[in-house]
């Protein structure tokens, strides 16, 4: 398989990606990444989400693949959307069984779905977001800080830019 797995987060200052409500607060929020995320979940061939993601956010249009506890392996619900529970089946069985052998699967989260593909990212776009602070909220990755957990799995900076004051993007490989 020639998959690249792409990670997807946006975090604050203190490096949480949802408040304590595990909602993402309008701080966090930016349009020029919002229009980049937008462009790469195009280019996509599956996004990787949460389960609780997917129900706030179903976005018709996009094949899913929807992390959960709540089936034993893999079940289809309908052309486009696809629950999984990574305790019943590895990822590498649920991408053939859907025909995803090359191209992009963007991973969007939450901390759970980023926790379980951390060993398996190839690339990580991680956008700060310098002037919110969310000292109760969900932290991106439960380990630890994203820029040292992403070290720590052998990723490391490629690219900075800037998208708009005070909001970053680095991209790591």
């Amino acid at each position: 398989m020639s998959i690249e797995i792409v990670g997807h987060a946006v975090v604050s200052a203190d490096g949480r990606i949802a408040d304590h409500l595990r909602q993402m607060p309008a701080a966090l929020r930016n349009d020029k990444d919002w229009v980049r995320f937008q462009a790469a979940l195009d280019r996509a061939q599956l996004v990787v989400l949460g389960r609780l993601g997917h129900e706030a956010h179903p976005n018709p249009g996009r094949r899913r693949l929807v992390v959960t506890s709540r089936v034993e392996r893999f079940e289809p619900i309908d052309d486009l959307v696809t629950l999984w529970n990574p305790a019943g089946m590895d990822f590498r069985d649920v991408a053939a069984e859907l025909g995803v052998t090359d191209g992009v699967v963007a991973v969007v989260g939450g901390q759970q779905v980023f926790d379980d593909f951390l060993r398996r990212f190839t690339r990580f776009d991680l956008v700060t977001v310098d002037g919110a602070l969310l000292p109760d909220g969900v932290p991106c990755f439960s380990t630890g800080w994203p820029d040292e957990v992403l070290a720590q799995a052998g990723l490391r900076v490629v690219e900075r830019d800037v998208l708009d004051p005070g909001v970053r993007l680095d991209v790591w490989r």
